[in-house]
């Protein structure tokens, strides 16, 4: 197949073009963010080493807390969704980078059937021969098509990279519903294995508190006490038996998100009726303000976000600009009449076309003050994810701060008055205290330690936080 000069030079210069201008004359720059970044953490301890969060909760050396974790992250419905999303930006990803080339395809077509010709054949003659019939046509046609826009200002790599931006983002979203659930999984568990300690806590001060009634008892057929020191107790032994039910509640609530969080109904929540073995590891050691986001998928998702507004704008732009197309067609076909011979040939047709907006009521700027107003905004929602971010990270540090300050008292309180429960024992047996006093301070202790396993859970849970709030929970390598 060969070409004319004219068409070969038409070639030739449109090829030419689109490899020497291959982007836009627009010059389009990311603004500024507006949040300056701290040097450090000024609630985080300070260390020359970073701890690894990937899968941060192996440092708490619980085996059933690992493996809930596990089983979560392999089967939760928010985590299957969030991978199929990944699957299709990344094909829309392909499809946006199917228009940087040219689409060829191929096209035939064959043809058949008798011709009407306005009784071509002499009246005569087809009284004569009745059976005559009208000249017969039969053809066909076959080619290849090819058709391409050149990317002269580089709009549609723009778009591309929008797409691939919008990916990458997906990969985010999927990073952080890791991140999300593990630290999901931790906080119900350690949790319910506080309420599980506050429930046999509460059952010790009813028992105590029912012992103390039945002292009284004694006391007040001897003479020795009050009908209302006997309300007193039975109002505490009442108030004490309310909160059961509601501790319990609470547990199955914790033990059906566990169950929920795996993709398995409420029915199957876990077992926890064997003794927690967790052990709440010390705070991860700090790392710089600017690594902390890098690592959060949450920023990463915005700045991705903002990166492709920055692209969206950048081929909105070029809208403005000449667009230029080329087709071709190359092909062979036959052509055949009964009682004419044939015709038949191979051939090809090219054409160059160019558009430019001359006028379109002021669409197109528009369209162009539109993405930079996204742009904008998409540069704020950037700039509050930060802000939010450190801010978590210094409240989760504070917070296990004060856990930790919190427990040394109450753990101080609570050997105090276990020395005291055994002093007053002794004391009772020595004949120097009664048995009220005895219960009285073995209530005591109870109680603080119910206050000691409240703290305890507190301090789970804000190193849960700050694990979280750390960007700690998910792998770095890309998802499949």
């Amino acid at each position: 197949m060969s070409f004319s000069a004219p068409t070969a030079r038409l070639l030739l210069t449109t090829l030419l073009c689109s490899g020497a201008v291959a982007c836009s004359p627009f010059k389009t720059e990311m603004p500024p963010s507006q949040v300056t970044l701290p040097a450090q953490f000024t609630a985080a301890p300070a260390s020359t080493e970073a701890t690894d969060l990937t899968t941060w909760w192996t440092a708490w050396q619980d085996p059933l807390l690992t493996r809930l974790i596990q089983q979560a992250l392999a089967a939760n419905p928010e985590i299957r969704v969030a991978q199929a999303r990944v699957q299709e930006s990344r094909a829309y990803t392909t499809m946006a980078k199917s228009a940087l080339y040219p689409t060829l395809g191929a096209t035939a077509g064959m043809m058949g059937g008798g011709m009407d010709w306005r009784h071509p054949v002499p009246p005569l003659l087809k009284m004569a021969e009745p059976n005559i019939q009208d000249p017969a046509t039969d053809g066909h046609l076959a080619g290849i098509t090819m058709a391409w826009e050149p990317d002269i200002w580089g709009g549609n790599r723009a778009r591309a990279r929008v797409a691939r931006q919008m990916a990458l983002a997906s990969e985010d979203v999927l990073h952080g519903t890791h991140m999300a659930i593990a630290a999901d999984v931790a906080a119900n568990y350690v949790t319910a294995r506080g309420l599980q300690q506050r429930i046999a806590l509460l059952d010790q001060s009813v028992s105590t508190l029912q012992s103390l009634l039945h002292y009284a008892s004694a006391r007040f057929d001897a003479g020795q006490t009050t009908q209302a020191d006997l309300e007193t107790i039975r109002g505490q032994i009442a108030a004490a038996q309310v909160q059961r039910p509601l501790l319990v509640a609470a547990l199955d609530a914790c033990r059906h998100r566990l169950a929920i969080l795996s993709g398995l109904p409420p029915e199957q929540a876990p077992d926890l009726s064997a003794p927690a073995q967790y052990r709440v590891p010390a705070p991860p050691m700090t790392e710089l303000p600017s690594t902390v986001l890098e690592r959060r998928p949450d920023v990463r998702l915005e700045k991705h976000l903002l990166d492709a507004s920055l692209q969206r704008l950048i081929s909105t732009k070029t809208d403005l600009l000449p667009r230029f197309g080329l087709e071709f067609f190359g092909g062979d076909g036959r052509l055949r009449f009964d009682g004419i011979p044939g015709v038949s040939g191979s051939g090809g047709l090219m054409a160059v076309n160019a558009y430019l907006p001359l006028f379109n009521a002021g669409r197109i700027q528009a369209k162009i003050h539109a993405s930079d107003a996204q742009l904008h905004q998409t540069l704020a929602t950037y700039d509050q994810t930060v802000l939010t971010a450190l801010a978590e990270v210094e409240d989760a540090y504070e917070n296990r701060s004060s856990a930790d300050q919190s427990i040394t008292s109450l753990t101080a309180e609570v050997s105090a008055l276990s020395r005291a429960a055994t002093q007053a024992r002794g004391l009772y047996e020595g004949g120097r205290f009664t048995m009220q006093d005895v219960l009285t301070t073995r209530i005591k202790k109870i109680a603080a330690q119910d206050d000691l396993a409240s703290a305890q859970t507190r301090q789970a849970l804000a190193t849960v936080q700050l694990a979280r709030a750390l960007g700690g929970g998910w792998s770095n390598q890309p998802p499949s």
